[in-house]
């Protein structure tokens, strides 16, 4: 019974350690919160860890790990509803070869719409984020949702439709 405890305790380190990046980028790309995101980062892990013992391997590890993410990442907007305005702070730093104008709007579309991303259902927002964020494909991101390859493909389309229809609101 020891030994089991503790190949199971070995086997989600390594679990942790292999997926951290990755959680921790996916959450930094929902929240643009470093100090945010290592808190969610641990509490996805406490609460895999918690939940370890009852994985039954229905899913992938990376897939149940992503949804446990996803559904931390929309608990604490819930929780914290607010709206992040965007400020000239969020503008990085100009490259010397672009040309300073051009960068400045690039930068400010770019903060548009990864803040009225966050205004979308969360849904739109999980497949968005999974796909052109994370960079998943669609039976990655299926398997992270638990939905066919179809309802993904179906929630991008109307996700990006109703995003650019939102940005078009906010010009």
């Amino acid at each position: 019974m020891e030994n089991e405890k503790k190949d199971q305790r070995r086997r989600f380190e390594e679990i942790a350690r292999d997926f951290t990046p990755r959680i921790f980028k996916m959450i930094y790309n929902m929240t643009e919160d470093y100090e945010t995101t290592k808190d969610l980062t641990q509490d996805v892990f406490v609460n895999a860890w918690k939940g370890f013992s009852s994985f039954r391997g229905d899913a992938s590890i990376y897939t149940w790990i992503y949804r446990i993410a996803l559904n931390r990442v929309f608990q604490y907007r819930r929780k914290n509803a607010r709206r992040k305005i965007i400020s000239i702070d969020d503008i990085k730093p100009i490259k010397m070869k672009e040309n300073p104008e051009k960068n400045f709007f690039k930068e400010a579309d770019r903060a548009l719409i990864r803040n009225t991303i966050q205004d979308l259902p969360e849904n739109y927002q999980a497949v968005l984020i999974l796909r052109y964020y994370e960079d998943n494909d669609y039976a990655t991101i299926a398997k992270i949702l638990g939905i066919p390859v179809g309802t993904v493909r179906s929630r991008l389309h109307r996700g990006i439709s109703t995003l650019t229809n939102l940005i078009k609101e906010r010009i």
